[in-house]
């Protein structure tokens, strides 16, 4: 066997080891990477606030990043200081509502219902559930160790978090330098340009998925606002918010609606509470519909030249199998892949677009 193609042998199995090692690393650290994935996330949403602090204001990098990081936890901490107020203050307005419904939920065991000639009661029910809830609490106060044992993983993850928002924040730079020295030098253009077209797409996911939101938390409080649903702009506002979780955000934000619905009927509308709530049901469900089918494959497509079908069976597929992390970054994933595999067959046409074209 000739030099060159042992060491072109040599190279292609250090690369698969590289890569199988790889894999079992993110499945061994899957929980601290899902936390790394999260920073390096928040991380390149802040980085460019960052870079216009420094060019507005002349500060050095370094002061840039504590007064933008200091920024994004005070965002963090004023949240849920503004909302808990308002949820408090909500919750009280509901209290007589919820006095009457566990009122009508006491005396709803010794009701007698008749049904074809029949009459039953529903005391044995209430029984079993009776039962079934002792038994649960139980179970819980059996496993409090491990109850409080994944707080304390949660409130670690959180920490790994934001302390690795910071550092990426600071040395991001340092790191693509760190990454760039494994690279052969003559290989520099091209990285930098697989890096910078990356950075292009990551960006116009960003920009797609906040229009995206905005969209739908402007439907959400259209929609709802026409039926006449009480706080129907702040209904828009969480819709919008929890979009950001593809499928399992708008559903949480349609349980929020439809417990609102439950509780404080239509402002106009002639209906009972609960061919109310049935209607915001409708609505939601008719927004994630469009949203899933048009919106999002059109839009996210059309921002990172995906095809709608490959956006929508992406989101569909890594959602069932994968989970709310994978689905969150899978879309712009697939297009870092489509940029690669251009990159790769404008090569094997002999095309470096990486390089100067020559005169």
């Amino acid at each position: 066997m000739e030099p060159n193609s042992l060491r072109q042998l040599t190279q292609y199995a250090i690369a698969g080891l590289l890569i199988v090692a790889g894999v079992w690393l993110f499945i061994t650290l899957q929980p601290l990477i899902s936390a790394l994935i999260i920073a390096a996330l928040l991380a390149y949403i802040l980085h460019p606030l960052v870079n216009l602090l420094i060019r507005k204001t002349g500060i050095s990098h370094r002061g840039a990043v504590i007064v933008v990081y200091l920024l994004f936890l005070l965002v963090l901490i004023a949240i849920p200081a503004i909302l808990t107020p308002i949820t408090i203050a909500q919750t009280r307005e509901f209290a007589p509502d919820i006095d009457a419904l566990t009122k009508w939920l006491e005396t709803l065991p010794t009701m007698q219902f008749v049904f074809a000639g029949y009459t039953f009661s529903l005391d044995t029910v209430f029984a079993d559930l009776e039962a079934s809830i002792t038994t649960t609490a139980a179970q819980v106060a059996t496993n409090l160790g491990f109850v409080l044992a994944d707080v304390t993983t949660n409130l670690l993850w959180v920490l790994i978090v934001l302390v690795s928002v910071f550092y990426l924040l600071r040395d991001s730079h340092r790191l693509l330098a760190w990454i760039k020295a494994f690279i052969p030098e003559r290989y520099h253009p091209q990285t930098t340009y697989l890096l910078r077209e990356m950075d292009m797409v990551w960006g116009s996911f960003l920009r797609g998925q906040l229009l995206l939101m905005l969209i739908v938390g402007v439907l959400s409080w259209i929609g709802t606002m026409a039926v006449g649903m009480p706080a129907a702009f702040i209904i828009g506002i969480i819709a919008g918010v929890l979009d950001i979780i593809p499928s399992l955000g708008p559903t949480f934000a349609a349980i929020i609606a439809i417990a609102i619905a439950l509780f404080e009927g239509s402002t106009y509308l002639p209906v009972s509470n609960v061919v109310f709530a049935l209607i915001i049901l409708i609505i939601f469900l008719i927004i994630q519909q469009i949203e899933n089918i048009w919106i999002r494959p059109a839009l996210m497509g059309r921002q990172l030249r995906l095809h709608p079908a490959i956006v929508f069976i992406s989101v569909l597929t890594s959602l069932a199998l994968f989970g709310i992390l994978v689905t969150l970054i899978i879309i712009p994933v697939m297009a870092s892949l489509s940029v690669v595999a251009r990159y790769i067959r404008q090569r094997m046409h002999g095309i470096d677009p990486a390089l100067p074209p020559d005169d």
